[in-house]
């Protein structure tokens, strides 16, 4: 007989556990599914990003150009100086002076090709006043405040930041006709190039300015606004530390954040190598255009200097500068030397870079690529057999007339229009034609002159930024408040404390053309909390429908908010109210936009010397969360 065994049931909970827990564990998947994927990768960029400058081929042995290989038979001393670099360098590119290379037709070659060392130390600078003065442009005048339609304190442009972010007292107002001729090259140059006014602002000290004055050869960099730390320079040789100048710009604001940290100027002026200059009255509100002027003007700073170097303040300079120069100008015949843009070779293709990176509003791109196009910019992604587009954190120069004229001339564009010198310097390259000894050497030259600062930090942020966006928590905020940040704003523009109108009248125009500064207040009455201030220069859009001046800045300084906005004024109709655009801002205002509603308090003062109660709504697209306001 077969014998039948009875199988046991299964329980039917045991099913509905399982089933359960599978429909758990996809809604657990479902809902955290971006932590699964972005938790990994941004433990995996920065552990890569750990890992940069700790490759063990070489020791930095000290400040100067001396390098030893790693003793293979475990000396003490060498693997003490071993374990102290390692410490230095915590983890970065800091103080790291191994060579980079590129492969070209299948060989592995270095990418600066200095000279040996023995060399660098017999290397002197050359003279040779007859190739200075055989140029095209053989005297360059600058334009002072003398030839200026303006000037003085009883001027109504002695406010020395006329127009925050455009043409003020250090600067000179350069007409459109006064750029058309710039251009024109001539024995005898003259142009608008900084420091038109003792009233425009960088002041110096005497005792700095008379070191500057000794300088023939200078390196420099700068820091405004608290700015970056200040990095040592490295690799240099005992000649080159007798010769150079080592020259770093700072701000009251960095130099209280450095001492802060405890990094002090010595009695003589020095920390470390670099000599400190601390510079008052800053000429503009943009921290990014102050940084032009040591970056693009060294020749009016150091007036007896033959060379210049300049270098980001976010790098380390880690070569001989002497070498540098007998690398890429000397031996090449060159008078500027500039890397080439790593990304992209068109200007009009950097420019929508510029915006989507939100490094420039979409209307100020669009009215400097329109004269651009106007003055007959090609699209041509290269100039002279060279790439068009540049990379300017490290630029090599000597200094001539023609060399000087074009800096000016790069200066003048990055005041005008945006403050992205890439756009700038192909116009200016393409329109001096006459400049065409530049040397654009190729990116991997420029990473082996500085060591690059900040990737741990940039790729942490980015790995942040992901998390923060993308992850459940950033969703169920969202899902709480769908809105987009938003804030509401309510203040006062104050009569000025002048008697004076300050309307300047248009020819041929009923509407008024007018330069103005005012107080910005909590309340309508002058005791008000002062919050900030007002500025502007408006003149009717009939007559200048494309200027840059027609913008308002606000500007706060207040422990709640500081920062600016940007309200464009292009179409004024000189009503008792009026509603603009608000299309930028800086600070604590950054990328907003919105709108901007002017309301004169009373309706019988003149329009320049009324009140306005302003309200702003503003948005933040590229926020998180909701601002209070």
């Amino acid at each position: 007989m077969r014998v039948r065994v009875r199988r046991k049931r299964k329980k039917p909970g045991h099913h509905r556990v399982r089933t359960e827990f599978t429909q758990r564990l996809i809604r657990w998947f479902v809902r955290y599914w971006t932590l699964l994927i972005f938790v990994p990768a941004a433990l995996l960029l920065i552990f890569e990003a750990t890992r940069i400058g700790r490759k063990p081929g070489l020791i930095l042995n000290s400040e100067v150009n001396e390098v030893k290989k790693p003793n293979l038979s475990g000396n003490s001393e060498i693997s003490k100086v071993k374990e102290q670099s390692s410490q230095k360098k915590s983890d970065s590119n800091l103080n790291r002076l191994d060579p980079t290379t590129h492969v070209v037709g299948g060989v592995r070659e270095r990418c600066l090709k200095l000279l040996p060392a023995e060399e660098l130390e017999h290397l002197d600078i050359p003279v040779d006043d007859e190739e200075y003065k055989s140029g095209p442009v053989k005297r360059l005048l600058y334009i002072s405040d003398n030839e200026m339609p303006y000037g003085g304190g009883n001027s109504t442009f002695s406010w020395q930041r006329t127009n925050g972010t455009r043409f003020n007292l250090f600067t000179g107002n350069q007409t459109f006709d006064e750029r058309e001729k710039s251009f024109k090259v001539n024995e005898t140059a003259v142009v608008h190039c900084g420091f038109c006014s003792e009233n425009g602002g960088f002041r110096i000290s005497d005792k700095d300015k008379s070191y500057m004055e000794t300088c023939k050869v200078v390196v420099s960099t700068c820091a405004f606004g608290g700015g970056d730390d200040l990095y040592q320079p490295i690799g240099m040789s005992e000649a080159s530390l007798k010769k150079v100048c080592y020259v770093a710009f700072w701000d009251e604001i960095t130099l209280a954040a450095q001492e802060s940290q405890d990094n002090k100027i010595s009695e003589d002026g020095f920390i470390g190598k670099w000599r400190i200059v601390i510079v008052k009255n800053l000429p503009f509100v943009d921290q990014r255009l102050n940084g032009k002027i040591p970056k693009m003007l060294p020749h009016r700073l150091f007036p007896h200097a033959k060379y210049s170097i300049w270098v980001d303040s976010k790098s380390q300079f880690r070569r001989d500068p002497l070498g540098v120069l007998e690398a890429l100008l000397w031996r090449t015949k060159s008078v500027l030397a500039i890397s080439e843009h790593g990304a992209r070779s068109s200007v009009y293709d950097e420019a929508k870079a510029v915006v989507k990176k939100h490094k420039a509003t979409p209307e100020e791109v669009e009215v400097q690529l329109t004269q651009y196009r106007r003055d007959g910019l090609p699209e041509d992604k290269r100039f002279n057999g060279k790439k068009a587009l540049n990379e300017a954190s490290v630029i090599v120069r000597k200094h001539t007339p023609l060399t000087n004229l074009f800096m000016c001339l790069w200066f003048n564009e990055v005041v005008r229009f945006t403050s992205r010198d890439q756009l700038s310097f192909p116009y200016v390259h393409w329109r001096l034609k006459v400049l065409k000894n530049i040397n654009m050497f190729p990116v991997c030259t420029r990473k082996d002159l500085v060591n690059s600062m900040g990737h741990i930090l940039i790729l942490a942020i980015l790995a942040v930024t992901l998390l923060a966006f993308l992850s459940p928590v950033a969703h169920k905020n969202q899902a709480k408040n769908p809105s987009r940040p938003w804030m509401a704003l309510s203040l006062y523009i104050q009569q000025p404390h002048i008697s004076r109108s300050s309307i300047q009248p248009v020819a041929q125009s009923d509407a008024g053309a007018f330069i103005f500064h005012r107080a910005l207040t909590e309340g309508p009455e002058n005791t008000s909390r002062v919050v900030g201030k007002a500025q502007g220069f408006i003149i009717p859009v009939e007559h200048f429908a494309n200027s840059a001046f027609n913008v308002i800045y606000l500007t706060f300084e207040t422990p709640e908010f500081s920062g600016s906005l940007s309200v464009q004024a292009k179409h004024v109709e000189h009503k008792d109210r009026e509603e603009l655009t608000v299309v930028g801002g800086t600070g604590s205002f950054a990328f907003a936009r919105g709108l901007a509603v002017f309301a004169q308090t009373d309706s019988q003062s003149p329009e320049a010397n009324a009140t306005y109660h302003v309200k702003l709504q503003l948005r933040f697209p590229n926020r998180s969360q909701t601002i209070p306001g």
